[in-house]
């Protein structure tokens, strides 16, 4: 039997102060990756009001960054705060992966 390394994931309170110290920085995309993580990690643990929140708030910083492009969109990191990132990363992904949160179905 092969022994599988599991990674630990951060507390969600501690991600939460990740993407609240980005905040001031103005780096949208690495907010917005934050905002994705936190959100998913609540709806995670049935804490939907909040995770909404999140969801919306990463959708508007992805739909204010450009996307025009591979390079516009690709993942730079593979995840954050325990969440995988999609390696495509915009507006278009965040809707379809949080549409429950969105109120998108």
């Amino acid at each position: 039997m092969i022994e599988e390394k599991v990674s630990s994931r951060p507390p969600i309170d501690e991600v939460i102060e990740q993407y609240r110290a980005e905040l001031p920085w103005g780096d949208l995309r690495v907010t917005a990756e934050y905002a994705y993580a936190v959100a998913v990690r609540l709806r995670e643990v049935g804490r939907a009001d909040e995770a909404e929140h999140y969801a919306r708030q990463c959708l508007q910083l992805m739909e204010a960054l450009p996307a025009n492009s591979l390079d516009d969109v690709v993942s730079q990191r593979q995840s954050v705060g325990g969440v995988p990132l999609p390696d495509h990363f915009h507006d278009g992904v965040v809707r379809s992966r949080l549409a429950n949160l969105l109120g998108l179905i």
